[in-house]
């Protein structure tokens, strides 16, 4: 499994903020997901943020777990 990583630049009352996310979370497994996990994030981090907006994704291999031949998908639980 490729690990891919997403850095989510986010505006926070005019602010910029960058998140950085992996595919290893269950919850992300592409850009978009990413997207919606670091808006949630930055609204639960910033609770009396007036403003939150999105400004740019980018998307790249994560160097790190290249020397691991495969790398399981986290499996989704609720606790």
């Amino acid at each position: 499994m490729l690990v891919m990583g997403y850095d989510v630049k986010v505006d926070v009352d005019g602010m910029e903020s960058l998140i950085q996310l992996d595919d290893t979370y269950p919850s992300i497994v592409d850009w978009h997901s990413a997207t919606n996990f670091a808006m949630c994030l930055a609204r639960e981090i910033h609770p009396d943020a007036v403003n939150i907006e999105f400004l740019e994704c980018g998307e790249y291999e994560m160097e790190e777990y290249l020397q691991y031949p495969y790398i399981y998908e986290a499996p989704y639980a609720v606790q």
